[in-house]
């Protein structure tokens, strides 16, 4: 009997059920009052069975019992949208932009794998966009227009001179083999001299240049170049000669090119052991503003800087300095972030709430220097990702990564960063959207769909029911570039780092709207350390070489529950919402 008993109110606790107040059919369990003898509690359900009641043995047992239906059957969360209010922000087309880092560069032969189409495929499917050339490498490169450039530039360039400018290359693919086989070696070095903090100058040539506008060009993005800093007259003037000579280069073949001028100058001291105070930098930086004024094509160039890193100290002192000297020559104020090193990073980190929040105080420090020295700049991410180093190993490519980089987009969106610039599009470590056998990763798959279902418009969200740290909720106008959406249609995205699925209920006014689910999962048994990633249960990959798959939604019906599984990530994009900013 008491076997029976048990089984059968298992069965009912274990039914997912949300807990609702009384009257409205749901269970409900009630203790009799202290007075009351035999049996402590009845179990009470509006239909067969009510008055049921509970032997005395079974009350210890039901808090075990619970557990599941409370984590299946908990509230949903409710969302606050603000769909008849202004945009709270708004950010660039361009906003989701890209880096090449100028290691590639460390040895000129490997800015020919640039060449390969299926990369480019996988750029232009993120265009329109900048892509900016730069990092510490920046800084030690020399430009030398009658050096020889190497025999694989030499091909290659020869190759495009026979052919359609942005065409594919198949007669190049023997060269590019040999440097695939070579490129893990080359890379070994390249995170080895970063790590040790020595650097040597390498010498590039009109190939490589080349070479990369080309790549630029033809994936649909705009080249931002960052010229050498490190270069000095007596130690404290920028030598601007090299940059001359590459200015002249670049104005012959007609590249439209925006530039930068160094890479972080508050770590010049330690990587060259040259100190320049954010003065002089400012002072260096009318300089080249004054040098681009000499070139037609580059009077009206865009000029970007000054790339510090993390806004500590020493770098916030600089960073003031810099914008009350030459502030007014830049048309945007751009800065560095990454969460952890590389070196140390663990999974907590990259599900930690602590550790993503820490990004929106960054976020306002550097804001607030700007507003009291320069309050009409744009502010951009110059370079970002996970971990600084080349990457976290086994976590900066893979699924886990996503809740850095998802979150970093829509704290930066709603706080007002004009531009962010993802670290790395293609090259050494692990923080790279495409690996070094050119495939995808998650967080190339996930930086796709942002692209296209995520505007420019930033609105207000709040959600109840739930610790907003750990169920972390954007809301943007959705793309006016998707054909599937109209104007009115509203892109919710969410994280969920709660080790339980969570809910999401819309205000009762959408109830009646459609919804399109994008869920994002891994797929396989590393489960959210998988580099490969699943959308709405299909896993993504290139169908050949030039081909992406396409990215299709899973209708949700009206009046239903959003749910996202325990450490997940996800888009929903809510049809005919109406929001007033979005028409």
């Amino acid at each position: 009997m008491l076997l029976e008993l048990f089984q059968r109110v298992r069965k009912v606790l274990l039914t997912p059920t949300r807990f609702l107040p009384e009257g409205s059919g749901a269970l409900q369990l009630r203790a009799r009052p202290p007075s009351s003898s035999g049996w402590c509690r009845r179990c009470r359900r509006g239909g067969p069975g009510a008055g049921m009641l509970l032997p005395p043995l079974l009350p210890p047992l039901l808090p075990l019992l619970l557990l599941p239906a409370l984590a299946q059957g908990h509230r949903p969360a409710v969302l606050r949208l603000g769909l008849r209010d202004s945009p709270r922000a708004e950010v660039s087309p361009a906003f989701l932009s890209l880096t090449l880092d100028a290691s590639l560069a460390r040895d000129p032969r490997y800015v020919a794998l640039l060449s390969n189409s299926k990369l480019r495929a996988l750029a232009t499917a993120l265009s329109p966009g900048f892509l900016r050339f730069g990092g510490t490498e920046t800084d030690f490169l020399i430009f030398d227009p009658n050096k020889d450039s190497t025999s694989e530039e030499k091909i290659l360039w020869e190759f495009q001179a026979q052919q359609e400018a942005c065409g594919s290359r198949p007669a190049f693919a023997a060269v590019e083999k040999v440097l695939l086989a070579q490129w893990p070696s080359q890379e070994k070095m390249i995170l080895a001299e970063q790590n040790r903090k020595k650097h040597k100058n390498t010498t590039i040539t009109k190939n490589t240049l080349d070479i990369l506008y080309s790549f630029a060009n033809c994936s649909g993005f705009h080249l931002i170049f960052g010229l050498n800093a490190l270069l000095r007259k007596g130690g404290l003037q920028w030598d601007s000669s090299n940059a001359q000579a590459l200015l002249d280069y670049c104005a012959s073949q007609r590249y439209n090119i925006s530039w930068e001028l160094g890479n972080e100058p508050n770590s010049f001291r330690k990587k060259s052991g040259i100190h320049i105070d954010g003065f002089q930098l400012g002072q260096d930086f009318i300089h080249l503003r004054q040098l681009l004024n000499n070139y037609a094509l580059y009077q009206h160039a865009k000029l970007y800087g000054p790339d510090v890193g993390q806004p500590r100290k020493h770098t916030r002192r600089l960073l003031r300095s810099f914008l009350k000297s030459g502030g007014k020559v830049i048309d945007s104020v751009t800065w560095h972030h990454y969460y952890v090193n590389g070196q140390s990073a663990t999974r907590g980190d990259f599900l930690s709430p602590e550790v993503l929040d820490s990004f929106a105080t960054a976020i306002y420090e550097v804001l607030e220097i700007v507003g009291q020295t320069v309050p009409d700049k744009k502010v951009w991410l110059g370079e970002t990702s996970s971990a600084y180093g080349g990457g976290a190993p086994r976590l900066s490519n893979t699924y886990v990564a996503g809740f850095m980089w998802l979150d970093k987009l829509g704290l930066s969106a709603r706080q007002g960063i004009d531009v962010v610039m993802r670290q790395v599009f293609f090259g050494a470590g692990t923080y790279h959207l495409v690996d070094a056998n050119f495939e995808p990763l998650p967080d190339y798959w996930l930086s796709l769909l942002y692209k296209k279902l995520v505007g420019t418009k930033v609105l207000q969200v709040s959600l109840a029911g739930a610790n907003k740290r750990k169920l972390r909720v954007y809301l943007h106008c959705t793309s006016s570039l998707n054909p599937k959406y109209r104007e009115g249609d509203v892109t919710l995205f969410a994280l969920n780092l709660y080790n339980v699925t969570q809910h999401l209920e819309l205000p009762d006014y959408l109830s009646s709207k459609h919804v399109d689910q994008y869920l994002l999962l891994p797929h396989g048994k590393e489960n959210i350390l998988s580099r490969s990633i699943e959308l709405n249960g299909h896993v993504l990959r290139m169908l050949d070489d030039e081909t992406l798959p396409e990215l299709v939604e899973k209708p949700l019906g009206p009046g239903g529950l959003l749910g996202l599984p325990a450490f997940s990530y996800g888009f929903y994009v809510i049809k005919n919402a109406k929001a007033f900013a979005c028409i």
